[in-house]
């Protein structure tokens, strides 16, 4: 990955969060993180990576980042120097989905093993 994709999404980064953060969505107020971006190398495309508040509605904060994308992708567009502006598309974060699955696997091992000692 070049320097200059990695400069592009970090500001992506920055400018989406912002925006996000600012949406007075109910769907998503308060309640989305995001977490990263990866743009394709043409910079044509940019995945957002999010992350929904723990017991929160996932898919209701994914419908509200999909209708929100065009004014996303509009702000990007203002504040950014790129020829064209990526289209936003947004996905939940692996990873964090991953680090959910793997404390909540250790707490069962942990619940075990004291369960066993007593």
């Amino acid at each position: 990955m070049s320097g200059r994709t990695r400069k592009v999404e970090s500001q992506l980064k920055e400018i989406v969060g912002e925006e996000v953060a600012s949406l007075s969505d109910p769907r998503i107020q308060g309640l989305v993180t995001v977490t990263g971006v990866r743009v394709s190398p043409d910079l044509a495309q940019a995945t957002v990576f999010y992350s929904v508040l723990a017991g929160e509605d996932a898919e209701a904060a994914h419908q509200g980042l999909q209708s929100a994308a065009g004014r996303v992708q509009a702000a990007v567009g203002i504040q950014t120097r790129l020829r064209r502006t990526p289209r936003l598309r947004f996905e939940p974060d692996p990873v964090v989905d991953q680090a959910t699955r793997i404390e909540a696997a250790l707490r069962e091992v942990k619940s075990d093993d004291n369960a066993e000692d007593h």
